[in-house]
């Protein structure tokens, strides 16, 4: 088995080599790369040592990311490239973090590490396929299982319990029954991991192609780690990520979607979304032209695709028909110049002309709406 590796990765691996060290690239680059999937980024792991490292690539601009568990990124011209020193870790004291780390010059022990199987792989140009793990075999049988003891792999790290749901989702593998079982186990461990990381995890999750399948299934799990969710089905829904949050969190979206630290964009839009959804479905142009004046387009696309149907949306944006103040044909200035006292009378006039037109009792018309609203004053 040949794995096409880019060039700057390439010259990373013979640079240690010529430094006198082993090199492989390891983990999720190796497992893409045998699904037939274009890795995003190449991670090396080498026997080399932090310092070791730095020294063979002194020529490069080198970046420490976690020098004390062996991490040093390099920057090439063809991109960047995390290498990591061959490791055993330590004793886990807080579910996620080793204490400390142990340096080795065997690849095995460094493999044996790693989550699951299918990321348990190293590879090198010359040496092939380093599998001690029998990772191949999982990924044809699309299986996620995890290296060695799985309640041990869970308790060391509650994250990797993320993770390996969001593998399942994303690639569409099943877990093995031990994971899956041990996964339950440790679900409680979840609690302690960051909500910054949970919200990474959820977000792919709930994103996969196998996103339902795997929220009827472990929807228990992802409950503890995102309070406030709701595991129901979601690939109906349109493609995007605050539908999908508005649907999983139906009730205090807001209170829930802050706690895991999503950005402002996101939590307002899945509010709104909530919000409609819980509402029942508008009928008629009109109801869509007051929704996408409360709205804005973005909130209105999104839901009418959740929704799939009300083919009036596109006809209101193609057509230009007016549901929103500045598209009228007059603004507070021409009210004003017409004779109507500035202040809060004028948006007054504004948002009557507005539902006028929107109701289609008058034209958008300069002439017509200052008439109009001459009248009403």
């Amino acid at each position: 088995m040949n794995i096409n590796i880019p060039d700057y990765v390439n010259s990373a691996l013979l640079a240690l080599e010529n430094a006198g060290h082993q090199s492989f690239v390891v983990g999720g680059c190796v497992r893409d790369a045998l699904m037939g999937k274009k890795p995003a980024d190449w991670d090396v792991c080498t026997s080399a040592r932090p310092e070791q490292i730095k020294e063979t690539f002194s020529s490069y601009k080198t970046i420490d990311i976690g020098m004390k568990h062996g991490t040093v990124a390099i920057l090439t011209s063809g991109g960047s490239v995390e290498i990591t020193t061959y490791r055993i870790d330590g004793a886990y004291l807080d579910n996620r973090h080793p204490e400390k780390v142990m340096f080795t010059d065997d690849l095995t022990e460094d493999l044996a590490r790693r989550d699951f199987t299918m990321n348990a792989i190293a590879y090198h140009p010359k040496d092939g396929l380093r599998d001690p793990f029998d990772g191949q075999k999982a990924i044809a049988n699309r299986l996620i299982r995890c290296v060695g003891e799985p309640a041990k792999r869970f308790e060391e790290d509650a994250l990797r319990i993320l993770r390996g749901l969001r593998f399942a989702s994303v690639l569409g593998f099943q877990l093995e029954k031990e994971s899956a079982e041990a996964m339950r186990q440790c679900a409680e461990l979840t609690k302690k991991v960051s909500a910054e990381r949970i919200n990474v995890e959820l977000s792919k999750l709930i994103m996969g192609s196998s996103a339902d399948k795997v929220l009827q299934e472990f929807g228990d799990i992802i409950e503890i780690a995102a309070p406030g969710l709701r595991a129901v089905p979601v690939s109906h829904a349109s493609e995007k990520l605050p539908v999908r949050l508005a649907m999983l969190f139906p009730e205090k979206t807001e209170a829930a979607l802050r706690q895991l630290k999503y950005d402002n964009h996101n939590v307002k839009t899945a509010v709104a979304l909530a919000g409609l959804l819980r509402e029942a479905p508008p009928e008629g142009g009109l109801a869509a032209k007051k929704l996408l004046y409360r709205h804005g387009e973005e909130i209105a696309r999104m839901y009418f695709e959740t929704l799939g149907r009300f083919p009036e949306l596109d006809e209101i944006l193609q057509s230009g028909q007016c549901y929103s103040v500045g598209q009228l044909a007059v603004n507070g200035r021409d009210l004003i110049a017409a004779g109507i006292e500035p202040g809060k009378t004028i948006g007054e006039s504004l948002e009557y002309l507005l539902q006028t037109v929107m109701e289609g009792k008058v034209e958008n018309d300069k002439e017509q709406l200052l008439q109009l609203a001459l009248k009403k004053k």
